[in-house]
């Protein structure tokens, strides 16, 4: 609440001394844990950014993933398939680059629920028949930093959405221990 304060929280995020962790729901069954390390191109937003140069050398970008729960559900989104897989991910970048989630997942062939830009238009529109959910599946779960007042460690976690809380059940999440 005061300048100072301000300015040693911004210089922790310039730093990298704040961890964040996000919570996505995303096409597919991917197990267990890992690392995306896929080097990112600066994205051309026409709005936001109208000058940025998409000629711009790919900038590193690293996340890392861990499976929370997997599903299978008994509806077609696919034509190949006769069923549907999904899995709740934790998200954690250790860089920032613009939709670094979004783009690391749709690399490796998992996108995020819901994601128009950079998704799976048919999972989106299953999900959303079978749940009323059309909001993408990426919720910001939980920031850690120092305390400029007293350098202890603050966690702040934020509770998900009704829209998010209907796909968990909707998915057999709902009540999941995940800490």
């Amino acid at each position: 609440f005061n300048k100072e304060s301000a300015r040693a929280l911004t210089q922790q995020f310039e730093r990298k001394n704040v961890q964040k962790r996000y919570w996505a729901v995303v096409r597919g069954h991917l197990h267990g844990s890992g690392r995306i390390d896929y080097p990112l191109k600066e994205e051309a937003d026409k709005i936001a950014d109208p000058f940025a140069d998409p000629g711009k050398p790919a900038q590193s970008a690293v996340t890392d993933y861990r499976c929370l729960a997997l599903t299978e559900q008994p509806f077609q989104s696919a034509k190949r398939y006769a069923t549907s897989r999904y899995s709740w991910l934790e998200l954690t970048p250790h860089t920032g680059r613009k939709h670094q989630l979004r783009r690391h997942l749709k690399h490796i062939f998992h996108p995020i629920v819901g994601d128009t830009t950079h998704g799976d238009n048919a999972q989106n529109r299953a999900v959303a028949e079978r749940t009323g959910t059309t909001r993408l599946l990426l919720h910001a779960r939980e920031l850690v930093f120092q305390s400029p007042e007293n350098g202890r460690t603050v966690t702040v976690r934020a509770d998900t959405d009704e829209q998010w809380q209907r796909v968990a059940a909707a998915f057999g999440w709902a009540g999941l221990p995940v800490e």
